[in-house]
């Protein structure tokens, strides 16, 4: 869970694997093993991906509900995005075809 948490959070800090590895001073393949939980992270190294990611560290280890749910969330965060991006094209295409109209109607006067 921890590691779920950490990798969430730097999702919504926009950081990538290797500029945590960069501030930790390790591999970004060393990262990737804390993130993905195959190497236990330290209490030493959970404060300093505290520090990066400015939470404590207490919050990475405070039970939450559940990784799925965290993955809901975030499936549904994307979707949202997703769907904005679409309304954003349809708005400009509907744009476009207003000012097609009414330079037809101005032809036509």
């Amino acid at each position: 869970m921890v590691a779920d948490k950490i990798r969430l959070e730097r999702l919504k800090q926009n950081l990538s694997q290797q500029n945590m590895a960069d501030e930790l001073g390790i591999t970004a393949a060393a990262y990737s093993n804390l993130e993905r939980g195959v190497s236990d992270i330290s209490i030493t190294r959970l404060f300093q991906v505290a520090r990066i990611l400015n939470q404590t560290p207490q919050w990475f280890i405070e039970e939450m509900t559940s990784s799925k749910d965290l993955f809901k969330a975030d499936i549904q965060e994307l979707n949202v995005q997703h769907d904005l991006l679409i309304l954003q094209k349809e708005v400009s295409f509907l744009k476009q075809q207003i000012q097609v109209i009414q330079s037809e109607l101005t032809k036509n006067k």
